[in-house]
């Protein structure tokens, strides 16, 4: 929706981005840390995604799996059960991570995670002055134009293999639903800040601008 009308005719999986679509770029970064397997979830232009990327020839071993219906980021990796037996990667098709993704996976093993989210530190400039008050009114204190660094959910994740099989069958399932049932059987969830500057996200129409401005730079 946020990138209408251009999503009426191209999806965006194959926005271009540089020379390239969104997709070629997420296969280059994985595939300069030595990973070419990729599986993509389908549902909106699936047969124009398909047909696109199998026109460039593309050095990858890439599989289709298709949802019928909206099924969510996590529900539709309950197409994958049985077909995933190793730690992976999930990305959304609209942003980029330049980050170091051996890194990220050392990390999600060290700690033993079931799911870690790469979270991108993102930073608010707040134009006014801040007032923190106690219960009862009084003032207990005051701050000029704070800066405030919150951790955004980047759109990109780790997982292990079993969790492929708690995954609700043909059921919208957001990758949070994944995340908190997880957490309630108190399970590890690990997150890996990255920079603001290494997250790229392209979801909207001024994202998807400034990007291309600085790419035609």
């Amino acid at each position: 929706i946020r990138l209408k009308p251009l999503t009426n005719v191209i999806p965006k999986p194959l926005i271009p981005l540089k020379d390239k679509t969104m997709l070629e770029e997420i296969f280059d970064k994985f595939s300069n840390y030595g990973s070419n397997n990729f599986y993509i979830s389908t549902n909106y232009k699936s047969e124009l995604i398909k047909y696109y990327i199998e026109s460039q020839n593309l050095d990858f071993n890439i599989t289709y799996f298709k949802e019928h219906k909206p099924l969510g980021t996590a529900g539709s990796l309950s197409l994958l059960e049985q077909k995933i037996n190793e730690t992976f990667f999930v990305t959304n098709c609209d942003i980029l991570i330049d980050e170091d993704y051996s890194e990220i996976l050392d990390y999600h093993r060290k700690n033993k995670n079931e799911i870690t989210v790469i979270a991108a530190l993102k930073n608010y400039s707040i134009p006014y002055g801040t007032i923190k008050t106690g219960s009862n009114g009084d003032l207990i204190d005051l701050t000029e134009k704070p800066d405030i660094t919150l951790k955004i959910n980047s759109g990109m994740y780790l997982l292990e293999p079993h969790l492929l099989n708690q995954i609700p069958k043909d059921t919208f399932f957001h990758i949070t639903n994944l995340i908190h049932d997880v957490k309630a059987r108190s399970g590890r969830v690990g997150v890996f800040p990255v920079l603001e500057k290494s997250w790229i996200d392209i979801g909207g129409w001024n994202e998807f601008i400034n990007e291309a401005r600085i790419n035609k730079k």
